[in-house]
């Protein structure tokens, strides 16, 4: 196999320093926005907070940080731009045909193509999941147990981006294929995050209360539970306690536990918080992990076995 070929040539591309530094600076806007904002209100006041209040509230933050923009948002975009990019753009620039013609079969295109994208993109993630918690920890002159519990989280987290990395990067690399305006790809790719991430918490938001979202099995097509329920189970690897505000907040944001409203998490009977909110049984945390890599196995094939069959010209 040769697809090692592509693969370098395109990790020389990618490891662009304009690219690598806007996307980290990117990814650590929330970090400076959470700093900038703790100085300000006084409820997060970590100085005046016992030790285990200040390690537990860093972890909630650094939890809801990491789902929605180090290995959320910005992840995915990255993954659009990229993947979307690899054969519609070969196509416009007119080196398709150039390409092909080298003594190298077509689906090792994509798979080089596609690995070196895998090898930047965690590269960069790894130094955003190793900053994020450093930066914080100067910023807000932490406990340093507060910061040792952070980068306790960082290898589960990793692995999450790891996950999306993969199920995007193989979305976009298969529309790339189906289209040869990458522009328009990557207008698709980007309509398709902002439906995952916010179109499907509003539809949820309407259907629940009315028992449609229930009754008619909503939850096995809403792709942002589903990605929730995902994230869940690389928490839970993780072995870190989540505050039920915190588990509020995701809830809200994804649907994946039964009380979503961080404000009501108190639970009168018992006097207090309960110790932890129940997931939402429509199907386990590894049931919907599976979905997504199925999903995205199959479409990456898809995409390979379409390219095989492109006429080149």
């Amino acid at each position: 196999m040769r697809f090692h070929i592509v693969m370098l040539k395109t990790l020389k591309d990618l490891f662009s320093i304009k690219r690598s530094l806007v996307f980290l600076i990117i990814s650590l806007i929330p970090v400076f926005i959470f700093a900038n904002v703790s100085q300000r209100e006084a409820v997060f006041n970590f100085k005046v907070m016992t030790l285990p209040m200040q390690i537990q509230m860093m972890n909630g933050i650094f939890i809801i940080m990491s789902f929605i923009w180090i290995a959320g948002i910005p992840l995915v975009l990255l993954a659009a731009m990229t993947c979307g990019s690899f054969i519609s753009k070969e196509e416009q620039d007119g080196t398709l045909l150039l390409l092909a013609s080298k003594p190298i079969r077509r689906y090792e295109i994509i798979i080089g193509k596609f690995f070196a994208f895998l090898v930047s993109t965690m590269i960069l993630e790894l130094i955003a999941f190793l900053l994020a918690p450093l930066l914080t920890f100067n910023l807000l002159d932490l406990d340093p147990s507060a910061l040792t519990s952070m980068l306790n989280m960082v290898p589960s987290l990793y692995l999450y981006s790891l996950f999306v990395t993969f199920v995007f990067g193989a979305i976009s690399a298969t529309l790339s294929v189906l289209s040869r305006n990458r522009v328009k790809v990557v207008m698709v790719l980007v309509a398709l995050t902002i439906l995952i991430y916010f179109g499907f918490s509003i539809i949820r938001g309407w259907t629940v209360p009315l028992g449609v979202y229930d009754k008619y099995g909503m939850n096995y097509f809403d792709v942002n539970y589903q990605l929730g329920n995902s994230y869940v189970f690389f928490l839970e690897q993780s072995g870190v306690k989540i505050m039920p505000p915190i588990q509020g907040i995701l809830g809200q944001f994804t649907g994946v536990y039964e009380a979503t409203d961080p404000e009501m998490v108190f639970d009168p009977d018992l006097g207090a918080m309960p110790s932890s909110l129940e997931l939402k049984k429509y199907n386990t945390p590894l049931v919907s992990l599976s979905i997504w890599l199925g999903l995205a196995v199959f479409l990456l094939v898809a995409g390979i076995l379409k390219f095989e069959k492109k006429e080149i010209y």
